[in-house]
C-alpha cells in the first residue's frame, strides 16, 4: 500500500489532525554538562540512566547498553545475519529438555578471578530469585542447572525450549566470588568480565568507567567513558553542539536535519527493533469479532504517519513483526487502507452505523504518541469509527489496571524484539498474559512446536506460519518500526546498532 500524493505539507497535515486538541510537551532547562571527547575520553548524553547498581533491576535496552560495558553475556545477536553468536559461551548444543553450554577458557573478572560455570549458575539463579529482578520471567521454564566441570553448564527445562538463546540475550554474567566476598555490597563494585571497569556512579546521574586493559577480548580504543543522564532532548542537542558531549540518543526528526548540517555533528541512523502496533483485546466487544478487527485493519494507514510525523524515518510493517526480526514472514502484506471496505465489514459485523471506541496511549513512553493517535483517530473516522483518545501515564497504562491486567480494549503500544517468539508468546499465546486475550489453537500449536525445534531454519518457518495466522485473524494492526536516530560528534567513528545500545567498545576517536 502506498499513500496517495496530495501535496499537503507535513506542517499542514499535523495542524489538521491536531483538532483533537492535545498539546506538545514543554522542554526544560539545560543542565550543566562536562567536557566532551578528548583523545582518551568519551561523553555519552543519554535520555535514561541506571537508577541502581543492580544489573538485573532493569529491562530496557539503553540500560542494557550501559551494563554491557562492565559485564558480558553468554550470547549476542548478529543483526545482519539474524543469528546468535557466542560471547562468554564458546559453543552450545540443544538436547531437547537440556541445553549444554561450553564456556570460553582464560576469561577473567576485573579482580583477576577466573570466569567459570559456577558464575553462570549464580547469575541465572540471582536473576530468578532477586526480588528486584525484572528478568526472572526469562527463566520460568528452567528446572535445574549444573556444572560437570568449570567450563560446562547444563540447563534443564520443563519442556524443550529452543528459544533459550533469546532468553539469554541481554542477560549478563556476574562474579560469584565477588558476591561471596562483598555480600550485599557486591553490586557497588560492578565486577564483571567486560571491556570497561567501574569507577563511580551517581543515581540518575553520571556513570564513569575506565578501560579494562586486561580484557580477554579485543581491547577498546577509548580509555575513559562517561554516561550522563540528560532527559530533555533540547539539552542533549545543546550539549552535543557545544562540545560537552559526543554521542546523544533519541534525536527527533525535527532536530536531525539541523544536526546533520552542523560542523561538529553528524547523524547516525538505523532501523530499530521496537515495533509499534495497535492491540485489540479479543475478550472485549467489539474486538471479539474478527470482522471488526479486519475493518479496523483496513482503516489505518501507517505510511501517512511515517511520512508526515516521522519525516520518512520509519519502516512499514507488513506483518506482526518487522522485517529485521528472526521469524519475520517476507511474503505477508498488510491490509491496505480501504475505508469503504472497512464500512462494508462493519455492516456485516452488525454495525451498519459505525462504531464508537476508546484508543488508549501513553505519551510519556512512546515518542509522538499523541500526534500518532490523533492521526489514527482521523483515519478511523473515515470508516465510521468514532474514536475517543485516552492518555495515561505509563505506570497506569502498563499496570494491572491497564495493559498487564487485560483492562484496555484498544491501545497503541511498542515492543522491541530480536526473535518473533518473544512477541508471539507474550501477547498472543493463549493464557500467557492478559494483554490481548487472543486465542487460536492452531497458533498455539505452532508456538509449542517452534519452541521445541532446535533447527533454527525450521523454527523460523513455523514462526512465519504463526505470523500468517495472526494477520488472517487481524489479531493486531501492525504499524512500523522506527529509525533509531543518534547525534554523533564528527570525530567519533561509530556505526549505530538497532537495539538502542551505545557501546563505547565499538567506537574510535579521530585525532
Amino acid at each position: 500500500m502506498r499513500t496517495k500524493k496530495t501535496g499537503v505539507s507535513r506542517r499542514e497535515f499535523l495542524r489538521q489532525t491536531a483538532a483533537v486538541g492535545l498539546g506538545a510537551l514543554a522542554t526544560g532547562g539545560l543542565p550543566r554538562l562536562g567536557r566532551g571527547a578528548s583523545k582518551d575520553r568519551l561523553t555519552i548524553l543519554q535520555s535514561v540512566a541506571a537508577d541502581s547498581l543492580n544489573p538485573y533491576a532493569h529491562s530496557a535496552s539503553p540500560t542494557y547498553g550501559i551494563w554491557q560495558h562492565f559485564f558480558d553475556p553468554l550470547v549476542e545477536v548478529d543483526y545482519e545475519k539474524k543469528e546468535f553468536y557466542g560471547v562468554l559461551a564458546e559453543s552450545w548444543e540443544f538436547q531437547g529438555q537440556k541445553w549444554v553450554f561450553r564456556l570460553k577458557k582464560g576469561v577473567r573478572f576485573h579482580d583477576g578471578s577466573p570466569f567459570t560455570a559456577k558464575d553462570v549458575i549464580y547469575s541465572i539463579t540471582r536473576m530468578r530469585e532477586d526480588k528486584r529482578s525484572l528478568q526472572r520471567e526469562n527463566f520460568r521454564e528452567v528446572t535445574e542447572m549444573r556444572a560437570p566441570d568449570d567450563h560446562t553448564v547444563i540447563i534443564t527445562t520443563q519442556k524443550p525450549m529452543a528459544v533459550l538463546l533469546d532468553r539469554l540475550h541481554n542477560r549478563f554474567m556476574i562474579s560469584k566470588a565477588a558476591a561471596d566476598k562483598y555480600g550485599e555490597q557486591a553490586d557497588a563494585h560492578a565486577i564483571g568480565t567486560g571491556p570497561y571497569k567501574f569507577v563511580s556512579f551517581v543515581r540518575d546521574g553520571n556513570m564513569v568507567m575506565t578501560r579494562n586493559d586486561d580484557y580477554w577480548g579485543p581491547k577498546p580504543d577509548i580509555k575513559e567513558v562517561i554516561y550522563k543522564k540528560v532527559g530533555e532532548e533540547a539539552a542533549r542537542v545543546a550539549g552535543l553542539l557545544a562540545g560537552q558531549g559526543d554521542v546523544i540518543n533519541n534525536v527527533s526528526v525535527e532536530e536531525a536535519a539541523r544536526l546533520s548540517q552542523h560542523p561538529r555533528a553528524r547523524i547516525e541512523k538505523v532501523a530499530g527493533l521496537r515495533m509499534y502496533f495497535l492491540a485489540m483485546n479479543a475478550a472485549m466487544k467489539p474486538f471479539d469479532n474478527k470482522l471488526v478487527r479486519q475493518a479496523i485493519s483496513y482503516s489505518v494507514d501507517p505510511q501517512a504517519i511515517i511520512k508526515y510525523i516521522y519525516d520518512g524515518n520509519g519502516y512499514l510493517m507488513d506483518g506482526p513483526v518487522a522485517s529485521n526480526v528472526i521469524g519475520a514472514n517476507p511474503k505477508l502484506k498488510r491490509y491496505p487502507f480501504e475505508p469503504k471496505r472497512a464500512k462494508d465489514l462493519l455492516a456485516k459485523a452488525g454495525y451498519p452505523g459505525g462504531l464508537e471506541v476508546k484508543l488508549y496511549f501513553s505519551p510519556d513512553r512512546y515518542p509522538k504518541a499523541k500526534e500518532i493517535c490523533q492521526v489514527i483517530a482521523d483515519q478511523l473516522s473515515q470508516s465510521g469509527i468514532k474514536t475517543e483518545l485516552v492518555s495515561q501515564q505509563f505506570v497506569i497504562f502498563w499496570g494491572k489496571e491497564g495493559v498487564n491486567g487485560g483492562k484496555l480494549p484498544f491501545y497503541y503500544v511498542g515492543r522491541p524484539a530480536v526473535d518473533a517468539d518473544t512477541v508471539y508468546d507474550q501477547y498472543f499465546r493463549s493464557g500467557v498474559t492478559k494483554r490481548v486475550n487472543y486465542r487460536n489453537p492452531e497458533f498455539d500449536r505452532l508456538i509449542d512446536e517452534e519452541q521445541r525445534t532446535g533447527d533454527q531454519k525450521k523454527r523460523a518457518a513455523l514462526l512465519q506460519e504463526a505470523g500468517r495466522i495472526l494477520m488472517e485473524d487481524a489479531a493486531l494492526v501492525p504499524l512500523y518500526n522506527l529509525a533509531e536516530i543518534y547525534g554523533v560528534a564528527r570525530n567519533i567513528v561509530w556505526k549505530a546498532r538497532p537495539d538502542e545500545k551505545i557501546l563505547a567498545a565499538d567506537m574510535k576517536i579521530r585525532t
